[in-house]
């Protein structure tokens, strides 16, 4: 099966592998605004922190893709679907249950209510 998608069968070690030999640590962490990227880093930390954060992976990604895919007919088109995916998941309100208060009951009767940081 043929794939228009410049990124298909690329891992995310091999993205890291590649900028990473054409950039260096400290002008990735520049150019991405990434610190894991300037702060003592190592492939594994950084495979670790961009696998559990979306959007510095988008961010590893676009910098992928326009580095070294910039021919490729689709990559303008999986930019701007990256781009739309982080934007979809950033605007999206976490919905918070309202906190239920808790009685604190003095020595002469009277109850106060205190709200429940858990």
């Amino acid at each position: 099966m043929q794939t228009n998608d410049p990124l298909y069968g690329i891992k995310l070690a091999q993205i890291l592998t590649d900028l990473q030999t054409k950039h260096s640590w400290k002008e990735m962490g520049d150019k991405l605004g990434i610190k894991c990227f300037l702060n003592n880093p190592t492939q594994k930390s950084c495979l670790k922190f961009l696998r559990q954060t979306p959007w510095a992976r988008s961010r590893v990604e676009i910098l992928y893709l326009k580095t070294f895919c910039s021919k490729h007919p689709e990559t303008t088109k999986l930019i701007r679907s990256i781009l739309a995916a982080q934007d979809n998941t950033q605007s999206t309100p976490i919905e918070k249950k309202p906190k239920k208060p808790s009685i604190i009951k003095s020595n002469d009767g009277f109850e106060w209510a205190k709200m429940n940081n858990k």
